[in-house]
């Protein structure tokens, strides 16, 4: 139960700062776009990082619903 709490806790942040850190990766590529420059690797940075993040959240949910689950065992 330790384990899922620590994995639960741990890889709902790292997606938290994923999916943040992703969205920012993403509004330099827009701006990179609008302005003509080379936008195409950081866009697909960007798509990695926040589609990472959100698998981290929802793998750490599974971790909280088998902690849920213990408990009421």
């Amino acid at each position: 139960m330790q384990r899922d709490k620590m994995l639960w806790l741990t890889k709902g942040v790292a997606g938290l700062l994923c999916v943040g850190f992703g969205l920012s990766v993403f509004g330099e590529a827009l701006s990179r776009k609008i302005s003509g420059e080379g936008w195409f690797w950081i866009g697909t940075l960007s798509l990695v990082l926040f589609n990472f993040g959100l698998c981290l959240m929802f793998d750490s949910h599974n971790h909280q619903l088998r902690m849920q689950q213990r408990r009421s065992d």
